[in-house]
């Protein structure tokens, strides 16, 4: 038996619920009475484990008809918890630091909230308590020694964790006085402390790759292989052997080239295009054929699962699998044999796609090429002479195509960022030596538009086939979040126009044009990707909003996804006749909602962890230019101060309210600004700001800025600017509650190992 047909009948329940006999009853339809005794206990235990199922009055009931939620708990400065629902339109529950049990930051919960009647209708209580701790977020924690005669002890590098970890034993070595230690701990008292045994030591503060070994060890992500996963890599030929080409298409005589960024290692797609008839454009995109080599089941397998995505932090890659595949066999080389699914399709000159397929195949990387020089080459008609004309031929007809290809996908409303991101720039040591702009050019849109439109072509493959897949859901924004970016842009004189409830994509296309060019534009742009939902990986095909595509999922990147891996080994299925049948689909979706829940947290626990090494990074970076003088933009304003973007070397910090000493400023939550109450001066989103470096807070990784504002206007009563009436500072007056402050933009950094463009 599987969960999946329990979980069907009490959901088709409702709120009613099934008794336990009662359930037994129904799934005697299907399956013999033996199995349902024998396994039924253990599969509606395992259920309420996960937060699925609750027993409510002496039924099981679906949590999704309950009082119970299942959400992600993260802690506040003040100790109370606020758990993360991830739906749209729910909005994150508060927990009391009573009420928390033995919850941490950063652990799936199983939270109640209950409802109470006021004015006559059932409303929700304004506080929720968590029943079940559901998954621990750290099987392990990451702090700095603390020595101490009786008790050593470590404090936890994960600032809203207030608990301290006495060392049980205590080692016979200890480590230095702040060195950074891992520790493992068991279950987590809710009264008395907390034990942890000393798992190795990390380094000490300012040492060199001290800040990547403390964050991929407090987010426990893999970086040892185990042996098992190590001896299957090195059982594998080191080259094609002749037997893997059984079935295969041959298309090792056409002049593919791979194109990637001039620090990549591991290349897994390749392309080529040919003229076809009525004007229209052949492309083949080859993407690299992993799953003939990691199988499923295998001990490489569960070292690609586990890990789920390859981890790119500055200056080194935590690649998801070993090295001899991701950089060598799987890997598309120069001049080397290579098996890959190959998708082609027809570009018309409406730039329609059509005429799509895939197939099995070898094939053979002409040159190994990077966006600078095929941007020259396109841009400026700079060939090389060198170059084969046949592989000129196919870029040029490579860039024709995506640009058409760009064009009707703008055309049907899809969203596009194009922006120049920020490049960290390291020393051999991994210090930070300072920042320069990495715009994306018209080769690396070249390749994005292509791995997209084959992205398309697999996911209708799949579904028009009635296979499973795994695809990427990017689902519409809510309305509340777009309410709050209506208000931001109309500060600008930028007006959102529609129904919120169902926006479509091409309203903020338009706004995104509108604001092009702008002095604003990057903070604009930045406002605007952050009022959308986040993709996700789901077994549904449901859409994904920002490309305005129906059809989508991830294909073209298996050597560092584990997601497209999945969809490989159902593409190659679907190619060799395997179509699955209705009890076998329904099962292996089952297994795929649960593939699809680790995928999205592996996903997000990847750019969690280049977010915090970069902003150590910059931390440690803006050290040395402590006093120095910044031009920003205010990104974040809160009760406690304004979060400002400096300019010219794209570091956020924090002007704390404390230091706007011209005036006492009232927070103002619906403006999103800052209004002095005595001379009226209003500081709000986008502003311009001057700024000095004051210094730097380690314990938080913040940068801490003076303000340089302009001499105050004359104190005035009456209303101040943007119509906020002023009022007198009083005595004892408190601000108002801090709000959740949406995170810092995304930073690109320079890295040993590349991967080519996010698509």
């Amino acid at each position: 038996m599987h969960r999946k047909p329990v979980l069907d009948e009490v959901r088709a329940a409702r709120g009613n619920g099934l008794t336990l006999a009662q359930l037994e009853r129904k799934l005697l339809a299907s399956w013999d009475r033996e199995t349902v005794h024998r396994e039924l206990p253990a599969l509606v235990d395992e259920a309420q484990v996960r937060g699925e199922l609750v027993r409510a009055k002496g039924r099981l009931v679906a949590v999704e008809f309950t009082d119970y939620y299942v959400g992600e708990l993260r802690l506040t400065s003040r100790g109370f918890g606020i758990v993360r629902l991830g739906e749209r339109d729910i909005p994150d529950i508060v927990v009391p630091p009573e009420n928390l049990s033995s919850a941490l930051d950063g652990d799936q919960v199983l939270v109640y909230r209950g409802m109470h009647r006021r004015k006559g209708q059932l409303v929700p209580e304004k506080h929720g308590e968590v029943v079940r701790v559901l998954r621990r977020r750290r099987p392990t924690l990451v702090g700095r020694f603390v020595p101490d005669p009786d008790r050593p002890w470590v404090d936890p590098y994960a600032r809203r964790l207030n608990m301290r970890v006495v060392l049980d034993p205590i080692p016979d070595e200890l480590p230095r006085p702040g060195e950074f230690v891992e520790v493992a701990v068991g279950e987590i008292p809710e009264q008395g402390p907390v034990q942890g045994r000393l798992l190795r030591r990390l380094g000490a503060p300012g040492e060199s790759g001290v800040d990547e070994e403390v964050v991929l060890a407090e987010l426990a992500i893999p970086v040892e292989f185990a042996p098992d996963a190590l001896r299957d890599a090195d059982a594998l030929p080191v080259n094609v052997l002749p037997e893997d080409l059984a079935g295969r298409a041959d298309l090792r005589s056409q002049p593919a080239v791979t194109i990637d960024g001039e620090t990549a290692k591991d290349f897994d797609d390749a392309v080529v295009a040919v003229r076809a008839q009525q004007g229209a454009i052949e492309v083949f995109v080859h993407i690299a054929d992993v799953s003939h080599y990691v199988r499923p089941a295998s001990a490489l397998d569960a070292a690609a699962r586990e890990r789920g995505t390859s981890v790119y932090l500055p200056g080194r890659c935590v690649p998801m699998l070993p090295e001899k595949l991701s950089n060598h066999l799987c890997s598309l080389l120069p001049e080397q044999d290579r098996l890959a699914f190959s998708v082609r399709f027809l570009v018309e000159p409406d730039g329609k796609v059509e005429g799509y397929r895939a197939e099995r195949t070898v094939f053979r990387s002409r040159r190994r090429c990077t966006y600078t020089e095929v941007f020259a080459w396109l841009e400026e008609g700079s060939w090389p002479g060198g170059l084969a004309p046949e592989v000129r031929r196919s870029l040029e007809l490579l860039d024709e195509a995506a640009q058409r290809i760009g064009e009707r996908r703008r055309g049907r409303g899809a969203i596009d960022f194009d922006l120049p991101e920020p490049e960290i720039l390291l020393d051999p040591e991994g210090f930070m030596t300072g920042v320069q702009a990495a715009p994306r050019n018209r080769a690396h849109r070249l390749i994005e538009e292509l791995m997209i439109a084959a992205n398309e072509c697999v996911a209708r493959l799949l579904v028009w086939g009635r296979q499973p897949g795994l695809f990427r859901v990017h689902e519409r924004p809510s309305a509340g979040k777009l309410a709050e970016l209506q208000a931001v842009l109309a500060e600008f004189g930028i007006q959102l126009k529609g129904d919120l409830e169902e926006l479509p994509p091409r309203e903020l296309q338009r706004v995104l044009a509108e604001i092009a060019d702008k002095p604003a534009e990057r903070f604009l742009q930045t406002l605007v990707l952050r009022s959308l939902a986040r993709a996700a990986y789901h077994p549904q095909c449901k859409g994904h909003y920002a490309l305005a595509t129906q059809f989508y999922l991830h294909f073209t990147s298996p050597i560092r996804r584990y997601p497209d891996l999945i969809v490989h080994r159902f593409l190659g299925q679907l190619l060799s006749g395997q179509v699955l049948q209705v009890a076998e689909r329904a099962l292996a979706e089952a297994d795929l909602e649960e593939l699809a829940q680790s995928c999205s947290f592996t996903e997000r626990r990847a750019e969690e962890a280049e977010r915090e090494v970069v902003r150590w990074k910059q931390t440690e970076y803006m050290r040395a230019h402590i006093g120095e003088e910044f031009s920003g933009h205010v990104t974040g304003v809160v009760a406690f101060g304004l979060f400002v973007q400096l300019e010219e070397v794209y570091v956020e910090g924090l002007v704390h309210v404390a230091d706007l000493n011209d005036d006492f400023y009232r927070y103002d939550e619906t403006g999103h600004r800052l209004i002095g109450q005595r001379r009226g001066r209003v500081l709000r989103l986008g502003d311009p700001l001057r700024v000095l470096v004051k210094g730097i807070d380690e314990e938080f990784m913040e940068v801490k800025l003076q303000p340089l504002l302009p001499p105050p206007e004359p104190e005035r009563r009456g209303r101040g600017r943007g119509g906020e009436p002023t009022e007198e500072r009083k005595p004892g007056r408190k601000g108002v509650p801090l709000t959740r402050r949406q995170g810092p933009r995304s930073v690109r950094v320079r890295k040993v190992h590349g991967r080519g463009p996010r698509r």
